[in-house]
């Protein structure tokens, strides 16, 4: 029946450790019921799932610590829920025990200090700014690497891509008259429109139709001719010289995604993030109403 779920799960373009994730955690909720002589899994009732919770919980694991995590617990639920729903499929059970099954607790932020949108964009300022000295002889490549780093710094303050998105986008992607830019999907994200600040459509002018692209070489049509994960995190490390809160790449992108939560609804944040469900999103609003409870309590702690 596993070979099964594991097909299910490819045809359905989960992540390769996606669903080896799902596999094992099936896979220790079906030893659970083995050892509770729950052998007909159509016999498996809310109640069971609640034992087996109580189970995690409790049970004693390596390094002298007891019980699991409220957030690892929920990712067994969520690999069991997956897993039921394949059995619906398959016609071996009526209905979901696990549909909407979650344990309530403290879950663990998406990031620390995120960065307000003030701060977001005074970083991109502030970045265009710097002044970078070079011998004569690399002067000209060091002033074109940082207009191009310009535009990555845009794309992350502003539309919140990563480094695999930035490595996809291509020239034709970039629709300076629409003021808009096409993100193609990766193995992590969905494809989508954004539109651009208008800070970014000059830069972006220059940029392709000013020589600075073609004198760093591209190989093809990719926007940019450096490998893009190197070149975030090489980024990155100056624009903590600007903002020592900053820890890399991925914080960015989370303080714009929870800055989109108080503009728009989830389902238009999941879009714009490019999420491929809407539980990722989830997770960033459970972290911004925390911080707007946490705010409240501050300004009015007998409210």
């Amino acid at each position: 029946m596993m070979e099964q779920f594991k097909e299910y799960l490819q045809q359905r373009k989960y992540r390769e450790s996606t669903i080896k994730a799902h596999l094992l955690n099936a896979g220790y909720f079906m030893q659970w019921t083995e050892n509770n002589q729950l052998y007909e899994i159509e016999n498996v009732q809310h109640k069971n799932l609640l034992e087996y919770v109580q189970y995690e919980q409790k049970r004693n694991l390596p390094a002298g610590r007891q019980g699991l995590d409220t957030a690892t617990i929920n990712l067994r639920l969520s690999s069991i829920s997956i897993y039921f729903e394949f059995l619906k499929e398959q016609g071996t059970i009526a209905r979901n025990p696990a549909r909407t099954l979650r344990i309530k607790g403290k879950l663990k932020k998406i990031t620390e200090q995120p960065l307000t949108y003030q701060q977001l964009e005074e970083l991109y300022f502030a970045y265009r700014q710097l002044d970078k000295e070079a011998a004569n002889n690399v002067k000209e490549v060091v002033e074109l690497t940082h207009q191009r780093n310009i535009i990555i710094v845009g794309l992350l303050v502003w539309q919140g891509l990563h480094s695999g998105e930035l490595e996809k986008l291509e020239v034709s992607h970039i629709k300076l008259d629409e003021g808009k830019i096409y993100i193609p999907s990766t193995a992590r994200s969905n494809s989508r429109e954004l539109r651009l600040h208008p800070q970014q459509i000059l830069s972006l002018h220059t940029y392709l139709h000013g020589g600075i692209r073609d004198k760093l070489k591209p190989k093809g049509d990719e926007l940019f001719t450096a490998r893009c994960y190197d070149l975030t995190q090489s980024i990155t490390e100056e624009l903590k010289g600007i903002n020592p809160q900053i820890k890399n790449a991925l914080h960015i992108r989370a303080s714009v995604i929870l800055y989109w939560l108080r503009q728009y609804n989830k389902r238009q944040v999941q879009y714009m993030a490019g999420h491929k469900y809407i539980d990722s999103t989830e997770r960033y609003a459970v972290q911004e109403t925390d911080t707007l409870k946490d705010l409240l309590a501050k300004h009015h702690p007998f409210g």
